[in-house]
């Protein structure tokens, strides 16, 4: 019989696992999830692209997405490791807004080279994940290996979030000194990460208290049966 803390460790690191997919892999192929979005008007951004009003850019793991309010929808870049922001000239005529000036553009393109680790993360993941399936269909001797692995996606994953709260203010205080720059806004992608941290660092604790619990009940069991002969 499969126990309990099995099923909810498997089903704890296969949504952990499916949360640091999509922020790996976020703008610009998961158009709706972004870690910054850049107001490139002079209002504030809004976190709903459907209240969007201002011409925006959001910045992903790979690239970023950018709807200018000019008619042509959101246009995004293609997926690279480290992008520079001086490529929204691609989609605009003219000279780049304010809130892409030089000293933006310097901080994020050296910066974005490291959301790469959201990748290694979603990786560390995915093998922790492989090993509570294992766990899970009964394979011996995983468990411990599910455990470790499940660590360390959970301290890959709280890494990267520190990361990108330190991203997203170097970046944000860098829009705000450009003059008429606009406002930056925190994304989604950075609560998406947080949850899948908490999932991972609550996950290897189940498995722990199972295990004990693995440990107490046979014994308890058998000398209930010795009792009666």
């Amino acid at each position: 019989m499969v126990s309990w803390n099995k099923i909810l460790g498997l089903l704890s690191v296969a949504v952990a696992t499916l949360l640091l997919a999509i922020v790996a892999f976020d703008v610009p192929a998961f158009k709706s999830v972004y870690f910054l979005r850049i107001d490139l008007g002079n209002g504030t951004a809004s976190n709903a692209a459907v209240n969007q009003t201002n011409p925006f850019i959001d910045l992903g793991t790979l690239g970023f997405c950018t709807d200018l309010q000019d008619g042509k929808g959101l246009q995004c870049s293609k997926p690279q490791v480290g992008y520079n922001l001086s490529e929204i000239a691609q989609f605009i005529s003219g000279p780049l807004p304010p809130a892409l000036s030089s000293s933006v553009n310097s901080v994020a393109s050296s910066l974005t080279k490291v959301l790469v680790l959201h990748i290694v993360a979603f990786g560390i993941a995915l093998i922790s994940f492989a090993f509570a399936l294992l766990a899970f269909l009964g394979a011996p001797l995983v468990d411990c290996c599910s455990s470790c692995f499940c660590g360390f996606a959970g301290s890959a994953a709280f890494a990267v979030f520190i990361f990108d709260i330190a991203f997203f203010e170097l970046v944000k205080s860098r829009v705000a000194s450009a003059e008429n720059a606009g406002a930056a806004i925190l994304g989604n992608a950075l609560y998406l990460t947080l949850f899948a941290w908490l999932l991972l660092f609550v996950t290897p604790i189940m498995f722990l208290i199972g295990r004990c619990c693995g440990c107490c009940i046979p014994s308890s069991h058998h000398s209930n049966e010795k009792s009666y002969h």
